[in-house]
């Protein structure tokens, strides 16, 4: 690797390092983590609930809706609920942390230079 690109990799480690960016990847994988978590759980659900109990959601009427069309609308509602909270949280969770986290790394590149 030429000393420029030694250089260049030492620069983005430091800048990894700091603790504004540090956040930044901590608050990000907190965030996909649990709502990829509960993105399982509501596919889990549904699969479980139509390869365990395919009568039940068949014969079963809810306000003369059979339960498996149900199940299925919950899916569907289930998924624009974890949009929402995805967009939700990336504006008020991510973002302002996001926002130190640039400020942090242009002043780092300032001092560096």
């Amino acid at each position: 690797m030429t000393e420029v690109g030694i250089e260049h990799t030492d620069h983005w480690t430091a800048a990894l390092a700091l603790p504004e960016v540090t956040e930044l990847r901590r608050r990000r994988r907190r965030v996909t983590a649990s709502l990829g978590l509960l993105t399982v759980a509501l596919f889990s659900l549904f699969i479980v609930g139509f390869a365990g109990f395919p009568d039940t959601l068949g014969s079963t009427d809810i306000a003369g809706i059979p339960l498996s069309l149900w199940l299925a609308l919950s899916e569907f509602v289930g998924v624009w609920i974890l949009v929402y909270a995805y967009f939700r949280l990336s504006r008020t969770y991510i973002q302002p942390a996001a926002d130190a986290a640039i400020t942090a790394v242009l002043m780092h590149t300032e001092v560096i230079r």
